[in-house]
C-alpha cells in the first residue's frame, strides 16, 4: 500500500501518545517521524475556500474523486510505491469504464475491499441510481483517481489540481464528490477539495477522521466510522453507497459556510 502502518478502523488502539485525540494519528505521525521526517506534522490552514453551487444537486453535473490507486489496465502505474513523499499524480477513469478494465490487480491497490467491488471506493454506479432517480443533474463523463500514502502533498497536488480543473471544466462538472481510503488519504483529499474549490468547484469530502480533516480545513465533510478502503460502504451494498452518495451530496444543497462537518447517519453493514 503506502509508507503508513496496517490500518483496521479510524479509532483503532494501543497508538502512542500525542497531540491529537484520535489514536490513529498519533500512531501515525510517530510513524512518519520516526521514518521519514523529524518534524513531520499533518498541514493546518486558517482560511478556507467556499463556493456556492450555482443551483440545487438535482440540476448539478456531479464527478468523483478518490485516493484508490485505480487506473485502466495499459496505463502508466503509480509510483507510490518507491516514491517515500508520495505519487501525486492522478489518473482519469471514464464514467462507463467497466470495472473489468481496472489494474485491480496493482501491487498498491488495497486488497481488502476494492477489487471486491471498485464501487466502495468510486460509486459510479450508485451515482448513476442518482441521476435516474432525479436527485442528481448528471454524472460527469470522466472521474479521478489519486495515490494513497501522499506524505507530502505540496506543490505536487496543486499542480494535480489545476490540471484536474481544466478537465473539470471541459466536462462542464459543477461539484465533485472526495473519496479517501486510508488514514493519509483523508489530508490528500482535504488538501485536493480546497484546491479544486479555490478553481470554483463545489466540493464534499467524505473522512473517516474528521480530526484531521478539521485541521486541514475543508468547506464540507461528512464523517463516517467506516474502515479504511472503503468509504462508501461495504462490497456488494449498493444500498448504502446511494445512501452515502445522497447523504454528502445533501451538503452542498445545506451548508451556508465552510467547514461544514457532519456525520452520517448510516452504518457499515455488519454494524
Amino acid at each position: 500500500m503506502s509508507a503508513e502502518a496496517p490500518e483496521t478502523r479510524p479509532d483503532a488502539a494501543a497508538a502512542p501518545s500525542g497531540p491529537y485525540a484520535t489514536p490513529i494519528l498519533n500512531r501515525l505521525l510517530a510513524n512518519l517521524r520516526g521514518g521519514l521526517d523529524p518534524t513531520y506534522d499533518f498541514l493546518a490552514f486558517d482560511d478556507v475556500p467556499f463556493v456556492r453551487p450555482r443551483a440545487r444537486v438535482r440540476e448539478l453535473r456531479v464527478g468523483l474523486l478518490s485516493t484508490a490507486d485505480l487506473h485502466r489496465r495499459g496505463d502508466e502505474p503509480f509510483v507510490s510505491l518507491e516514491t517515500p513523499w508520495g505519487d501525486t499524480s492522478f489518473r482519469v477513469i471514464p464514467h462507463e469504464l467497466a470495472d473489468a478494465e481496472l489494474a485491480l490487480d496493482a501491487p498498491y491497490v488495497d486488497e481488502k475491499y476494492i477489487p471486491r467491488d471498485p464501487e466502495v471506493a468510486m460509486p459510479r454506479r450508485a451515482l448513476d441510481e442518482l441521476v435516474a432517480s432525479g436527485e442528481v443533474g448528471s454524472a460527469a463523463p470522466r472521474h479521478y483517481s489519486f495515490a494513497q500514502g501522499i506524505v507530502r502533498p505540496y506543490p505536487g497536488l496543486a499542480e494535480s489540481a489545476e490540471r484536474v480543473a481544466r478537465l473539470l471544466r471541459e466536462d462542464r462538472v459543477d461539484a465533485v464528490v472526495l473519496l479517501p481510503t486510508c488514514s493519509l488519504c483523508v489530508q490528500t483529499v482535504a488538501v485536493l477539495a480546497r484546491e479544486l474549490e479555490a478553481r470554483g468547484f463545489a466540493t464534499i469530502a467524505l473522512t473517516n477522521l474528521p480530526e484531521l480533516t478539521s485541521r486541514v480545513g475543508v468547506p464540507r465533510a461528512l464523517a463516517s466510522k467506516f474502515p479504511f478502503g472503503a468509504p462508501a460502504g461495504d462490497p456488494g451494498h449498493r444500498t448504502l453507497h446511494v445512501g452515502m452518495l445522497r447523504e454528502a451530496l445533501a451538503r452542498l444543497d445545506q451548508a451556508d459556510a465552510p467547514r461544514t462537518l457532519v456525520e452520517t447517519t448510516l452504518r457499515w453493514r455488519r454494524d
